[in-house]
């Protein structure tokens, strides 16, 4: 059992009562928000194609349900939502974290690279967005926060499918904010920069882990947007590792 979770106190926990869903939840960043989550007392939904790897999440975190899913398949994101109206009623706080990162010159790029990197890391919004957004509806504090990327605002070389799926999230992400907003949802993205998740594996190069940003850091921030009170909405954060980009952490480069 991990101790940090013992404090949890369902009661008088700052999101008692709260239900979060959280997609690419069974590991990551989707696991270190739920555990943040978890430890305010939140209701849990967790959301993963790895059924294994969410059986694991799981064990640990009280209050949690899990749901194998894959967010890019319309038919797998409507018995989502089937499964969360019958198991809670309603949504009140939706993280849109699922997602993958491909690392490749454009020359290398293949169709099927930039395919999963749009349908993971965009596409997966609409739906996932689009399908929840009545049980959100049902909420009186709903809250939507999408974990996009720096790569959203800034191109990084061998990132064509990334960026451009990122690049376009974040767009998503400001017009759901534009529309919802008069109907009390509020909308935030959080834009990390190179995190120490499996997506750091990726990199052509041997990458210092402990100069990344990690997981624990964009729960942190994701969670301080979150209990934000109602009359105040986080739109974006950016959140970068303090020795800059992942370049400045390849292992055995000296700090200048």
């Amino acid at each position: 059992m991990n101790p940090k979770l013992q404090t949890v106190n369902p009661e008088t926990g700052r999101l008692a009562d709260r239900v979060v869903l959280i997609t690419g939840g069974s590991r990551g960043i989707g696991l270190a928000i739920a555990q943040a989550c978890a430890r305010e007392g939140a209701q849990l939904a967790l959301v993963g194609r790895n059924r294994t790897a969410l059986k694991n999440a799981a064990q640990d975190i009280p209050h949690v349900a899990a749901f194998a899913a894959d967010v890019t398949d319309e038919n797998d994101v409507r018995r989502l939502f089937q499964f969360t109206r019958k198991q809670f009623g309603r949504v009140d706080i939706l993280v849109n974290n699922a997602g993958v990162f491909t690392y490749k010159p454009f020359t290398r790029t293949t169709l099927s690279d930039w395919n999963h990197n749009v349908s993971s890391n965009l596409t997966s919004l609409f739906l996932v967005t689009q399908a929840l957004l009545p049980l959100l509806q049902r909420s009186s504090k709903p809250h939507i926060v999408n974990i996009l990327s720096i790569a959203g605002r800034v191109a990084f070389p061998k990132c064509s499918a990334y960026c451009a799926s990122k690049f376009g999230a974040l767009g998503f992400t400001r017009v759901l904010a534009k529309e919802l907003r008069p109907g009390g949802i509020r909308v935030t993205a959080i834009l990390p920069g190179s995190t120490s998740t499996r997506m750091a594996d990726e990199f052509d190069f041997p990458v210092d882990r402990k100069k990344l940003l990690q997981p624990e850091d964009i729960a942190e921030v994701t969670l301080a947007a979150i209990l934000q009170p109602a009359r105040a909405t986080v739109d974006e954060i950016v959140l970068t590792p303090s020795q800059g980009d992942v370049a400045a952490t390849r292992k055995g480069k000296k700090r200048k």
